[in-house]
């Protein structure tokens, strides 16, 4: 059989088109990963042929001009889990994008993102325990409520 043929459940063969998969998302609000989102997102880019973007979403206040000038792409510590991700990533065939949302309101950025770039999974990834209860709830209500993609969040309580 061609890898374009396919056996459907009555026998008979056809092909079918090579679809492009749209990307998946993996996010953070400048904090560290959780290890099975990091899992899924990964997974889920690899089995699909996707584009795996690695993002974090950082919130900052309304700042002087110097203040904003001075950000970086992310916090130092985060930064290192980023790229450790996207190495690992890349070690397994995934092409991969980085991208910080330094923005007083990041999770409305990071869904105009989602939206902009055709995102198919948005896998939201920020430990619990370190962006806080409350902050990872209001997260999690947002992206459910406005997200146009299939949502991965962690079920694992606090």
């Amino acid at each position: 059989m061609s890898s374009g043929a396919v056996v459907t459940d009555r026998g008979t063969t056809g092909t079918v088109t090579a679809s492009v998969a749209r990307p998946v998302m993996l996010l953070t609000c400048n904090v560290a990963f959780d290890p099975v989102a990091v899992r899924v997102a990964v997974d889920a880019a690899g089995e699909s042929g996707a584009e795996l973007y690695i993002c974090d979403a950082i919130p900052i206040g309304y700042f002087t001009y110097v203040d904003q000038m001075a950000r970086r792409f992310a916090e130092h510590d985060n930064r290192r889990e980023l790229d450790a991700v996207a190495t690992d990533a890349r070690g397994r065939g995934i092409r991969t994008t980085q991208l910080a949302f330094h923005n007083p309101k990041p999770i409305a950025t990071a869904l105009t993102v989602c939206s902009d770039e055709r995102i198919g999974l948005l896998v939201f990834g920020a430990d619990r325990r370190r962006l806080g209860r409350w902050t990872h709830r209001r997260a999690v209500r947002r992206l459910r409520r406005d997200a146009r993609c299939l949502l991965w969040v962690s079920d694992e309580p606090c």
